[in-house]
């Protein structure tokens, strides 16, 4: 094998490098694939299986290597020799190793313990290295994978069937792998043997992926919980092998190691029952393959299914009514009369003779009204101006402007469970029409104020009698239990207009009470101010009017005093005016007296 690898060297060609590289390319843009698919429909199984693809693009990876590694020149030995052993090279921990002090002796062997950790990493070759980051990687993707609390979501139909199809033809894929890898001679890729067990057990792990889409859309919570532990494990397995695999042979003749106990176990070969049987008898030396109770189990394999099946085939004609439920048979597909099976276990031809349809008599159902689809989880939101389902229908009203919004649902219970199962052909929709008839009769002639502002209890007990007495000339078997509205409204795509109608409304009659508020403050106010300037206008004019008689009177008095005494009337306004000008005043007497015509005045 070495002087084949040393040949190889020489010519310097691996005719199976680009192969390896497009099983990288493929590896990783599946693992990618599976992983946003994982994400997207909660599913575990699929971000397993883009675990398992991760791991096999770090193998592909390290084979790429070791491809790159077999077909560059060898070393020289004298260039190896003249590298100085790893062993050998002085440490700063060693150099700075202190005779005394304990706690410089701990602190220098910690040290000395991780120089060592990382001169050990760092003396690996490169295959060592990728394979044990693809370990590590791997291991610590599982414990991602585990920690996730992934909620139970089933897909669509037609996007997990897409989705399963895809993983399909990834299988497909991955099995055309595993064929081209087993016609590989070892000497030409040395990994080709343990990339083809690899293969099968992807194709494997991808059909499993595929099945899990299937049992998530069905709700087979358990199942799916069970294939995730399944490939999980697997996972778990192959990192434990890469970690612990043997390298010294790969290191000397640059060999990736594949050749890994869990891929021989599980893909020696498709069957994977056969793979593990021939791994069972490698390691125990016994032939399990002709051991006396595998002959038994192969003789009655046969008899043993035909039974199984024709017991499940009578199992058929078993059939348990539960006790919220009355049973209908029809035999070959005509209604059988008579009373309808009633709750317990009953007897009957087995299918495709007699199919026996169980009717809920005793549940309440609902029917929606006005939208279709269900309503959104969670807390619910009570604003009108929001959709509340897929689609909400409108209504047209009596003056034919105006549209309204209806949410309601009709509350019924199966009463004749014959009446409901065969006179109408779809009676659930004959009742939802119903009961959309019944609404349109209680709206039309309204207004939407009028609609609005309507007794809603009224309303529903008037459209209850109407569903009632429709499903019974119908003959539909049903008992109306109510009619709930929830709510009625605009429609929501007019929710901005109609609000701002409404605004605008509010504005009208807040100015409006606010004018008058204003008119009243003001107009008492104003009249209050021109009676009291009347009246203090009336005032001062009485007292101007009074003070002008006053002066008048005055007047006339100096007048009468004045032409009865001229001169005794001057000399007493002159001597009031000296006393008036001199008051307050210093001023000397010359003489006390004051004569005049024979008059004489003293002067205090």
């Amino acid at each position: 094998m070495a002087d084949l690898l040393t040949a190889r060297r020489d010519d310097n060609r691996d005719p199976y490098r680009g192969v390896v590289i497009v099983l990288v390319a493929l590896a990783l843009l599946g693992a990618v694939r599976a992983l946003s698919g994982g994400l997207a429909f909660a599913n575990p199984v699929l971000l397993d299986a883009a675990v398992s693809l991760g791991l096999a693009t770090g193998v592909l990876i390290g084979v790429a290597t070791a491809q790159g590694a077999r077909t560059r020149p060898a070393k020289s030995a004298a260039a190896a020799s003249n590298a100085q052993p790893a062993g050998d090279r002085e440490t700063p921990a060693d150099a700075q190793m202190a005779p005394g002090g304990d706690d410089s002796a701990v602190t220098t062997r910690g040290t000395g313990v991780l120089a060592s950790i990382g001169r050990g990493y760092r003396d690996r070759g490169r295959l060592e290295k990728i394979r044990l980051r693809t370990a590590t990687m791997g291991v610590l993707a599982t414990g991602l994978v585990l920690m996730l609390d992934l909620p139970a979501i089933p897909p669509a139909p037609l996007v997990a069937a897409i989705a399963a199809g895809l993983c399909l033809a990834a299988a497909g894929l991955a099995v055309t792998a595993a064929r081209y890898l087993a016609d590989i001679e070892p000497t030409q890729l040395p990994e080709a043997l343990g990339l083809g067990r690899g293969a099968r057990i992807m194709a494997w792990i991808l059909v499993l992926a595929a099945l899990s889409l299937g049992l998530a859309w069905a709700g087979q919570q358990t199942l799916l919980r069970g294939l995730h532990l399944v490939i999980l494990c697997l996972n778990v397995a192959v990192c434990h092998g890469l970690l612990r695999v043997a390298q010294s042979e790969g290191r000397a003749l640059d060999i990736f190691p594949t050749n890994l106990r869990v891929l021989s176990i599980f893909g020696g070969r498709a069957n994977v029952l056969a793979s593990v049987l021939d791994a069972a008898e490698r390691q125990l030396g016994i032939d399990l393959r002709s051991t006396w109770a595998l002959s038994v189990v192969r003789r009655s394999m046969e008899p043993l299914a035909i039974g199984l099946c024709l017991l499940a085939w009578l199992s058929t004609s078993v059939t348990v009514v539960r006790v919220d439920e009355q049973g209908l048979v029809e035999r070959l597909g005509i209604p059988v009369g008579g009373q309808p099976l009633m709750p317990g276990l009953h007897l009957h031809w087995p299918w495709p003779v007699d199919r026996v349809l169980r009717i809920l008599v005793q549940h309440v159902q609902a029917l929606t009204v006005g939208h279709e689809g269900q309503e959104e989880g969670g807390p619910e939101n009570v604003l009108w101006a929001r959709e509340h389902a897929l689609n909400e229908y409108t209504l047209l009203l009596g003056n034919g402007r105006d549209l309204i919004t209806i949410d309601a649902a009709v509350q019924f219970r199966i009463a004749d469970a014959r009446a409901w199962q065969y006179h109408s052909q779809n009676p659930a929709d004959t009742l939802r029409a119903i009961a959309y008839r019944a609404v349109m009769r209680s709206t039309v002639n309204r207004t939407l104020g009028e609609a609005l502002s309507e007794n809603l209890i009224t309303l529903t007990a008037r459209m209850r009698d109407m569903v009632q007495h429709d499903a019974d000339a119908l003959g539909l078997g049903v008992d109306v239990v109510a009619f709930t509205v929830g709510g009625m409204h605009p429609p929501v795509m007019v929710a901005a207009d109609y609000q701002a109608v409404v605004s605008a409304e509010l504005g009208k009659v807040t100015a409006t009470v606010s004018a008058e508020v204003f008119r009243n403050q003001t107009v008492p106010a104003a009249e209050a101010a021109v009676v009291t300037s009347e009246n203090a206008a009336r005032a001062a004019g009485a007292e101007a009017l009074a003070q002008a008689a006053g002066g008048a009177w005055s007047f006339r008095t100096l007048e009468s005093q004045y032409l009865a005494a001229p001169e005794e009337y001057r000399f007493r306004r002159r001597l009031e005016t000296l006393e008036s000008g001199l008051a307050g005043r210093r001023f000397t007497v010359v003489d006390a007296r004051i004569q005049r015509d024979g008059g004489e005045l003293w002067l205090p």
